[in-house]
């Protein structure tokens, strides 16, 4: 319940950030059928690499929610929620068997017991840090992948307690599933391999079940490939040469990452420690360090965790509990906050990482209890008004975090005033005024300022300040100002000239001012570039076809066509209306009734239908088309379709001229027959 009341308000929050791109842009996630070929093909969803493997579980899971409640966040927040829920309950049952193994713990009572692995699970579960993890639609990747991480450390722990081999093979196959079920929702989930040998040296050792020592020796021979794989990994990524350089579209250094992630692991714990919302962002500013000397935090950071883990492995057997939870956290750390090239920090990185590091809190305000409950009842009581109080403090602060989420404005205006001095908040800012709000001068003037002033901030990446640019003219487009785009567009290029967003929109741009070699030469760059993707096909389609080309129109869609893996039918429409220019009209009618049988009301394509019947003298069909269409919409929509569809540059051409005559004339008949049905007065 108290998960619950943390998270009530969260069911409405709009998609953020990374959502749209990883979800609802997502073709391959935007499933209408469960047949088993559409949900092999969302397990090859990555963004903007459709094909390709990429987080196939929790991918498949999104597909799922998208095929049952399409756009509606709902849906989605609700299975984060359920995943955080599970999650909390298995690390309490992980928690209760770890204990139970604790040599330290082994004169406490089973109620004891109870209560620290409770108490340690609630302040977890209820810490505002994991908002951005269960919050944030999009992490349910790392959600998932920790709730399958604790059930497979559960299962493991269960497999040991049997009396034998034989007696917990079927959790030691559990627990090889649920490991490769978190590997498919993210790959930092590999650092089971060395959290279970934490387990085994810390709770194990001594385990009345199966002898330690052979269970031992796997594991660390486990780590010991696992260490050979990340070499190899390093060497094949060629980041030794990266070293000392800027890697890739990063503005820091694999040697600068290294030396300034000491400084954010210690701020992650003072986070997780103190929790306060005004400490929290989705977007935290932290200075780069350069060298051991710049800034001057960076050698006592360093020095500061490297003590904290000798500490821990100095201290494990005295003070077990907090050792484990030490070096659980660096450990599952290791992928997301040493050498790879990531963004240098977010919060949702600590949802597994930070899981038994409340043991030892709960630990020791179990043992203050114990001392008062025996000694003082005014300080045992005193005591348990102020745990219930930390509790509902720390879940007040995570359900006002929850609230800062509500909107996309409210969340990066709060980033915007916790890091000033960062790019993005301005650039998302920008992008909410340039295209979300209400058209108006002064938000037109209020977005590209902010975006203005996102180009003199720090950026994430060194292609930021190019998409910044290209923002700007988007924004002049959304207002219909397309000389302007096109002069920002090209200043985008200019400053990298191999950044396709900003190309793809330059083509855009320029077949909507009817310039349509120049935006075909813009298309053919992008696709010479990267020939993956199956929107630049269908857009390199649309442009032949205003052109008059139909027959390359029809085989740049079926490239598109045969590019992408689902979803397969948005692309029927455009080769259906390619067909029916070139002179295919029984074959351009095909694709156009497929087309129409994904969106049946849909006026365009019964449009392009009644104008392939028309061309194919086939007027019977024709008047049928255009009888469906205002059989299902007022003739004042019609009216304006015609009005404007012949210079609608968005979409593919339909001949206004050849299909007016006959859809007045069905318009006039429809009224004609309303007139005799009207009874007289």
């Amino acid at each position: 319940m108290l998960i619950i009341f943390c998270y009530c308000n969260t069911f409405n929050i709009p998609w953020h950030l990374d959502d749209p791109p990883n979800i609802t842009e997502n073709y391959p996630l935007l499933i209408n059928n469960l047949l088993p070929e559409t949900l092999w093909s969302t397990l090859f969803a990555k963004p903007f690499a459709e094909g390709q493997l990429y987080r196939p579980i929790a991918n498949l899971s999104f597909a799922l929610n998208w095929y049952f409640v399409q756009e509606n966040p709902f849906g989605y927040h609700l299975v984060n929620l359920v995943i955080h829920i599970l999650t909390a309950f298995f690390l309490l049952k992980t928690s209760l068997l770890l204990l139970q193994h604790s040599f330290s713990e082994r004169l406490r009572t089973d109620r004891d017991i109870l209560f620290i692995a409770v108490f340690s699970a609630i302040l977890w579960a209820i810490n505002p840090i994991q908002t951005q993890a269960v919050t944030y639609i999009v992490q349910r990747m790392a959600s998932m992948a920790a709730m399958f991480f604790i059930f497979a450390t559960y299962t493991y722990i269960r497999a040991r307690q049997a009396g034998s081999f034989r007696q917990g093979l079927p959790h030691y196959l559990l627990t090889l599933v649920f490991f490769l079920l978190a590997l498919g929702c993210k790959e930092n989930a590999v650092t089971l391999i060395p959290s279970l040998l934490l387990v085994e040296v810390f709770f194990l050792a001594n385990t009345t079940g199966q002898p330690a020592r052979p269970w031992r020796l796997t594991l660390i021979l486990a780590n010991i490939c696992l260490l050979a794989a990340a070499l190899y990994y390093i060497f094949d990524q060629n980041y030794l040469a990266s070293l000392f350089t800027p890697i890739g579209s990063r503005p820091f250094s694999l040697m600068e990452r290294l030396l300034t992630q000491p400084s954010i692991l210690l701020f992650y714990l003072s986070l997780l420690l103190y929790p306060s919302p005004e400490r929290l962002s989705i977007d935290h500013s932290f200075t780069l360090s350069t060298s051991l000397l710049h800034p001057w935090t960076t050698l006592p950071a360093i020095v500061a965790v490297l003590a904290v883990i000798v500490f821990a492995l100095w201290q494990r057997k005295k003070l077990p509990l907090l050792s484990f939870a030490i070096l659980f956290f660096f450990v599952n750390h290791l992928v997301e906050s040493t050498i790879i090239p990531l963004e240098m920090i977010f919060e949702h990185r600590n949802y597994l990482p930070s899981f038994f590091l409340f043991l030892p809190l709960a630990a020791g305000a179990e043992t203050l209890l114990n001392r008062f409950r025996q000694s003082s009842r005014l300080l045992y009581g005193v005591t348990i008004t102020s745990l219930t109080l930390l509790l509902i403090m720390i879940g007040l602060g995570t359900y006002s975090r929850n609230a800062v989420w509500a909107t996309e404005e409210s969340l990066w205006a709060d980033a915007l005033a916790k890091a000033p001095d960062n790019a993005r908040p301005f650039a998302k800012l920008g992008e909410i005024y340039g295209w979300q709000k209400e058209k108006s001068p002064e938000n037109l003037q209020t977005a590209v300022a902010l975006l203005h002033k996102a180009l003199e901030r720090e950026s994430p990446r060194t292609s930021f300040k190019p998409a910044i640019v290209g923002n700007i003219g988007k924004v002049y487009r959304n207002y219909g100002m397309l000389d302007e785009a096109v002069v920002y567009f090209n200043k985008s290029l200019e400053l990298n000239p191999n950044f396709i967003n900003s190309r793809l929109d330059l083509a855009e741009t320029l077949a909507l001012q009817r310039k349509f070699e120049q935006a075909l030469k813009e298309i053919n760059v992008v696709i010479d570039k990267n020939d993956q993707q199956s929107r630049f096909f269908n857009l390199k389609g649309m442009i032949l076809l205003w052109m008059g080309r139909p027959d390359e129109a029809v085989a740049a869609n079926q490239l598109a066509l045969h590019k992408t893996l689902v979803n397969k039918q948005r692309y029927f429409y455009n080769i259906g209306v390619g067909l029916t220019r070139a002179g295919h009209y029984d074959q351009g009618m095909w694709f156009l009734r497929q087309a129409l049988k994904g969106t049946p009301d849909d006026r365009k394509i019964l449009y392009s239908l009644t104008e392939n019947r028309l061309l194919a003298g086939d007027a019977d069909s024709a008047r049928k088309y255009s009888r469906q269409i205002l059989d299902r919409h007022s003739i004042t929509a019609v009216r304006a379709d015609l009005q404007h569809l012949a210079t609608d540059y968005t979409s593919v051409p339909i001949d206004i001229a050849l299909i007016s005559p006959i859809m007045i004339a069905t318009a006039k008949e429809t009224v004609t027959n309303l007139d005799r049905k009207t009874p007289p007065e």
